[in-house]
C-alpha cells in the first residue's frame, strides 16, 4: 500500500473532482489522508503572527498530532493548493524518503510510479529514511542557540542579580571590557532586567546608563534608552534613567540638526518630550519628578541646542496699539476645547456697546486641530522644514488675527502654539496659564517674543514657570502678571439645612490629582468620632483609563468606596450645571489636591457658607497658605479632621465659621472685585454701557 497525504490550506472548491482524483489514486493502489486547514487547531495567535498564509499554516500545521502521523507514514506529499506548497516542503525536508508535488495529477503520477518500482523502490525508501542533512544543520544550530540563549538568560537573569557579587561582576564587566555596541547593548538590557527583577531597580538603571555611555553614537544609545523608558512609563512605573534616555534623544536631535533637513531632529525632540512630559510623570501621580526642582528636571531640554532654536524669538513687525477711539474695542478670545473659565470674561464684555467680541475654538475648526495635534511637524516648521504646516493655520487664524485689538488665549495650549506661528503686527497677545499647561511641550516651543501677556492665576505659579520657562526672563520676552481669575460668586449663599453640617464636599474629582483618597482619609478620621460625617463627591467620576498609573490609584479609591457607599458614608452626585444647589447639602468644602493654581472651587463652597479646609498642597508646599487664610490650611488628614471638629462642633459655630468664609470669597474673589483688572490689561474702561 502507498501511503500519500494530501494537504489543503482550505476545502477544495469542486468536490467532483476531488472525488474522482481520489478514487483514481485508491484504484492506483493509494491509502489517501487529506487534511485540511480549516480543520487544524487554531488559536488568534496564529492570526496575528507575522508572515505569509503559507507560513501561518504551516506555523499551525506543527502542532496538529494527526498530520505529522501522517506525515512520518507518507510516500507521497501532496499540496493541493498554493499555500500548502510551503507546508509540504517542510515536512519533505523531515521525511526525504517521500515525495513531495504540487496538485493531484502529479501525485497520480508518483503513486503510478511507485507501484510500478515495486521492491526496490521501497527499499530505497527504507535506506533514505529521516530528514534531509540541510534540516539537521538547521536544527542543530538552533539547539545550540537556544543553549546557549538560556545560558545567558540564566547568567543574567534574577538568582544570578540578586547576590552582590553577580550584579558587581556584570556591572563592571559592562562598563570596564570592550565590546562592540551591537553586544553590549543588548546584553546590557539582559543584565538590567535581571536586577530589576531582583529587586534592585536603582543599580538595574545605573548600570544600564554607565553601559550605554561606552557607546559614542548618540542615535544608537537614544533608541536603546528611550524605547524601555517608555515601555516603563506605560507601565506606570517611573524609569531610573528617564533623565538619560531623554539626555541620548536630545543629543541625537542636536547630531542631526546639522543634516540636509530637520525633520529627523524633529522626531528625536518629540521622543524627548514623550518621555520628559508623560502623563504618568505629572498627571497619573500624586508627585512628580519635577516638583522639587523643575529646572534640574528640564535641563536636558533647556541644555538641547535643537530646543534652543525652536524657543528663539522671531519677533514681530509692530507694537499692539492702542484700542482706536472711534469704534468699539475688538477683542478675540482663543481655547481649544475647554472654555470653562471665560464665560465671566466673556458674558462681561459681550453685554458691552463700546467692545466687540469673537470666540475661536480651535478643535472646531478641522485646519487648526490638525495643526493641533501635531507638535512634531509644529517643530520641524519652526526649524525650516515643514513650510505648508503654516499655510492652513494662517488662512484660519489670520483673518481673526488681523480684526482684533486684543487677542485672548485661554490655557498655555496648542492653541496659543499656533497663534506665534504667525506675526500679531499691532495685535495685543494675552495668554493665560492655568497649572496642567507647565507639564505640556506647548509652552517650550511657542514664540515667547509674539506674546505681550502671561497671565497667571496666582504667584506660586507665576514662580514655577519662570523655573521652566527661561525665556520668561530674557529681554523681549512677555510681561507677567498675576491676576485672579473673574468668579460669579452670587447665587452661591443659599440656605443650608442643619443636617449640612455634617457633610464634607469635594469639588471636581476626576483627575488623580484632586486625591480623593486624601478627602476619604479625612472622612475616615472624623467618623471615627461621630458617624453622622459623610462625603459628597461633586463632578464627573474619577478616570481611571489614562495609564496604568492610573488605573491603580482608581481601583484603590474604587475599593474605599466599595466599603463606605453602602453606609452613606460617601455619595457620588456626578456631574450638574447647578453647582450652587448641590452646596446648599455641604457644609464643610475641602481642597485634597496634591497642587492648584488655585482651586476655584473651594472659593464657590466658601461662598456657599460652606467651612473652608485646604490641604497644603504638596507639589507647591507654602502656596495655599499665600492665596488662602491661613487657617485654612491643614498640612495632614489629622490636622484636616481637627479644624472640621472645631468648626462644627455646634450648629452655631458652623455658621458663624461659614458666614467669615462667605464675606472673605465676595471681598476678595468675585468678579466685581476682580474683573476690573482685564479691563485694564485690555484696555476697556469703564463700565458696560447699555
Amino acid at each position: 500500500m502507498i501511503n500519500v497525504l494530501v494537504v489543503a490550506a482550505a476545502a477544495p472548491g469542486r468536490p467532483a473532482v476531488l472525488a474522482e482524483s481520489m478514487r483514481r489514486l485508491a484504484e492506483a493502489g493509494a491509502a489517501v489522508t487529506l487534511i485540511v486547514g480549516d480543520d487544524l487547531a487554531y488559536s488568534r495567535r496564529y492570526r496575528t503572527m507575522p508572515g505569509t498564509n503559507g507560513q501561518k499554516l504551516w506555523w499551525r500545521a506543527m502542532g496538529d498530532g494527526k498530520l505529522r502521523t501522517a506525515a512520518a507514514r507518507a510516500d507521497v506529499l501532496v499540496a493541493l493548493d498554493a499555500v500548502a506548497v510551503h507546508t509540504v516542503w517542510q515536512l519533505a525536508r523531515r521525511h526525504r524518503g517521500a515525495d513531495a508535488v504540487l496538485g493531484l495529477t502529479p501525485a497520480l503520477r508518483r503513486v503510478e510510479a511507485r507501484a510500478a518500482g515495486g521492491m526496490g523502490l521501497r527499499v530505497r525508501r527504507l535506506l533514505v529514511r529521516g530528514p534531509s542533512v540541510g534540516y539537521v544543520r538547521e536544527a542543530v544550530a538552533r539547539r545550540v542557540k537556544g543553549y546557549g540563549r538560556a545560558a545567558a538568560r540564566h547568567a543574567t537573569g534574577s538568582a544570578v542579580q540578586g547576590t552582590r557579587l553577580g550584579r558587581v561582576a556584570w556591572s563592571s564587566a559592562l562598563t570596564s571590557l570592550p565590546m562592540p555596541a551591537r553586544a553590549r547593548l543588548p546584553l546590557a538590557r539582559r543584565v538590567a532586567d535581571g536586577m530589576a527583577r531582583a529587586g534592585y531597580a536603582d543599580q538595574a538603571g545605573t548600570t544600564l546608563t554607565a553601559a550605554v555611555r561606552r557607546v559614542p553614537q548618540p542615535r544608537r544609545r537614544a533608541r536603546f534608552l528611550s524605547t524601555p523608558a517608555l515601555n516603563e512609563l506605560t507601565a506606570g512605573r517611573i524609569p531610573t534613567y528617564l533623565h538619560e534616555a531623554a539626555a541620548a534623544e536630545l543629543a541625537d536631535a542636536d547630531a542631526l540638526l546639522t543634516g540636509p533637513a530637520p525633520g529627523p531632529a524633529a522626531a528625536a525632540v518629540q521622543r524627548a518630550a514623550k518621555l520628559l512630559f508623560h502623563r504618568v510623570l505629572h498627571y497619573d501621580s500624586l508627585t512628580s519628578p519635577a516638583a522639587e526642582d523643575p529646572a534640574a528636571f528640564l535641563a536636558p531640554w533647556h541644555r538641547s541646542a535643537t530646543c534652543r532654536a525652536l524657543a528663539a524669538p522671531r519677533g514681530r513687525t509692530g507694537r499692539p496699539a492702542p484700542v482706536p477711539k472711534n469704534r468699539p474695542a475688538r477683542l478675540l478670545f482663543l481655547y481649544r476645547i475647554n472654555d470653562n473659565f471665560l464665560k465671566v470674561l466673556r458674558d462681561r464684555y459681550a453685554a458691552r456697546d463700546d467692545v466687540e467680541v469673537r470666540c475661536v475654538n480651535v478643535h472646531a475648526d478641522e485646519r487648526l486641530e490638525s495643526a493641533a495635534i501635531e507638535p512634531q511637524q509644529y517643530a520641524e516648521h519652526v526649524l525650516g522644514g515643514a513650510p505648508d504646516y503654516v499655510a492652513p493655520v494662517a488662512e484660519a487664524l489670520r483673518p481673526h488675527l488681523d480684526w482684533a485689538d486684543t487677542v485672548f488665549v485661554d490655557w498655555f495650549s496648542p492653541a496659543a502654539g499656533l497663534l506665534t506661528l504667525l506675526d500679531p503686527g499691532s495685535t495685543r497677545v494675552v495668554v493665560r496659564l492655568h497649572s496642567f499647561e507647565v507639564f505640556d511641550i506647548w509652552p517650550q516651543l511657542a514664540d515667547l517674543s509674539r506674546v505681550d501677556d502671561l497671565v497667571f492665576v496666582s504667584e506660586h505659579l507665576r514662580r514655577y514657570a519662570r523655573s521652566i520657562l527661561p525665556g520668561l526672563d530674557e529681554p523681549g520676552g512677555p510681561r507677567t502678571r498675576v491676576l485672579p481669575h473673574p468668579a460669579d460668586l452670587n447665587g452661591f449663599a443659599r440656605p443650608k439645612p442643619p443636617s449640612a453640617r455634617f457633610a464634607l464636599g469635594l469639588i471636581g474629582v476626576s483627575a488623580i490629582a484632586k486625591d480623593p483618597r486624601w478627602a476619604i482619609d479625612v472622612l475616615r478620621r472624623l467618623r471615627a468620632e461621630d458617624e453622622r460625617y459623610h462625603l459628597l463627591l461633586i463632578g464627573a467620576d474619577l478616570r481611571g483609563d489614562t495609564s496604568a498609573a492610573a488605573r491603580r490609584y482608581r481601583r484603590a479609591y474604587e475599593e474605599d468606596l466599595a466599603e463606605l457607599e453602602p453606609v452613606g458614608a460617601v455619595r457620588r452626585l456626578g456631574q450638574t450645571d447647578d453647582v450652587p444647589r448641590a452646596l446648599t447639602e455641604v457644609g464643610t468644602v475641602l481642597s485634597s489636591s496634591v497642587r492648584e493654581s488655585f482651586h476655584w472651587g473651594l472659593a464657590e463652597g466658601a461662598a456657599s457658607h460652606a467651612v473652608p479646609v485646604v490641604r497644603d498642597w504638596p507639589f507647591f508646599p507654602g502656596a495655599a497658605a499665600q492665596l488662602f487664610p491661613p487657617e485654612w490650611v491643614a498640612a495632614d488628614p489629622a490636622a484636616a479632621a481637627a479644624r472640621i471638629l472645631a468648626a462644627t462642633a455646634t450648629e452655631e459655630a458652623w455658621r458663624k465659621a461659614g458666614a467669615e468664609a462667605a464675606a472673605h470669597a465676595m471681598a476678595t474673589w468675585d468678579q466685581s472685585v476682580t474683573a476690573s483688572a482685564y479691563d485694564r490689561l485690555f484696555g476697556v474702561s469703564g463700565l458696560p454701557t447699555n
